[in-house]
C-alpha cells in the first residue's frame, strides 16, 4: 500500500497544485487558517504533500513542521519548510511535541486508529488538531460519491462521511470544536487530465459517472457541462478538535 501511494503521488508531484481547484483554493485554506487560530508555536502540517496547508500557516506566524511518505512531495514542500519523511501512523516525533496538527484530503489512505493515537501522543496539552476531507453533502448522494471515489481511488482504504470522521474522533477521545463546511467548485475533466496514474479506460468511466450520475447528485453537487468540461462542487469538512490531556503526561 505504502508503495504504491509513494509512486502514485510521486508521478502526480510536479503538477499537483494545479491538478484540482481545491489544492490551493483560498477559502478552503482560509478555513483552515482560521481554525488554527493565535499562534502559539510549533505546527505539523502532516501528509503534508506540496506544503499548501504548511505555507499558510507558516504566513501567520507558525513554527511549521512537515511530514510526507513522498520523496517528490517532500522535494516540493521542503522549499517553504522543514519536511521529514515519514508514516503517518508511527511519527518520529516526540511526544507533546506540537501546539497544531494539520491533516488535509488524506485521512482515506491511512489506519486512522493509530494515526489518531498519534496524534493525541504528540499534542501538547493545549494543543488543536485540524482535519479536513471532501465529503458528502447529504445522504442523498453518498453512495454514488462512494462510487465515484472507489473508480477514481483503488487505494481508497474508506470512504468517510462527516458523521463518520466525528464519531471516528470521539471514539478515539478527541473533543469536537468548531466545524465548517466550503463548497469547492471543480472541474472533473482537468481532475481527470492530471490523474496520469489512471488509465484511459478509468479517467472516462469517472467523468461518465459524474455525467450520468442521478438526479439528486447532480442538484447537490450542481453538475454542469460547459464547452465539453464537466463540472461539480466538492463538500469539504474542516474541523478543529482537541485531546484532553494532564500537563504531565
Amino acid at each position: 500500500m505504502d508503495s504504491k501511494l509513494k509512486k502514485q503521488f510521486g508521478i502526480r508531484s510536479a503538477n499537483f497544485d494545479i491538478s484540482a481547484s481545491w489544492v490551493t483554493d483560498k477559502m478552503l485554506i482560509r478555513a483552515h487558517t482560521d481554525l488554527a487560530g493565535r499562534v502559539i508555536g510549533r505546527a505539523l502540517d502532516l501528509c503534508c504533500g506540496t506544503g499548501q496547508i504548511g505555507r499558510a500557516l507558516r504566513a501567520m506566524g507558525w513554527d511549521v513542521q512537515g511530514l510526507d511518505i513522498c520523496k517528490q512531495m517532500i522535494k516540493v514542500s521542503s522549499r517553504y519548510f522543514p519536511v521529514l519523511e515519514g508514516k503517518a501512523e508511527k511519527m518520529p516525533f516526540e511526544s507533546s511535541t506540537f501546539e497544531l496538527i494539520a491533516c488535509r484530503q488524506t485521512f482515506q489512505f491511512l489506519d486512522i486508529k493509530k494515526v489518531l493515537s498519534e496524534i493525541a501522543r504528540l499534542l501538547s496539552p493545549r494543543g488543536s488538531f485540524i482535519l479536513s476531507l471532501t465529503v458528502p453533502f447529504s445522504s442523498k448522494d453518498s453512495r454514488w460519491l462512494c462510487k465515484v471515489h472507489r473508480i477514481k481511488q483503488p487505494l481508497l482504504l474508506k470512504f468517510y462521511t462527516a458523521q463518520d470522521l466525528i464519531k471516528e474522533l470521539e471514539k478515539a477521545g478527541f473533543l469536537i470544536g468548531k466545524t465548517k463546511f466550503i463548497k469547492v467548485r471543480e472541474s472533473v475533466t482537468r481532475w481527470m487530465k492530471y490523474a496520469p496514474e489512471l488509465s484511459s479506460r478509468v479517467k472516462k468511466e469517472v467523468i461518465a459517472a459524474i455525467e450520468n450520475s442521478p438526479a439528486a447528485y447532480r442538484q447537490l453537487h450542481n453538475v454542469r457541462i460547459k464547452s465539453g468540461e464537466v463540472f461539480e462542487d466538492w463538500n469539504w469538512m474542516v474541523l478543529k478538535a482537541s485531546f484532553p490531556k494532564n500537563k504531565n503526561d
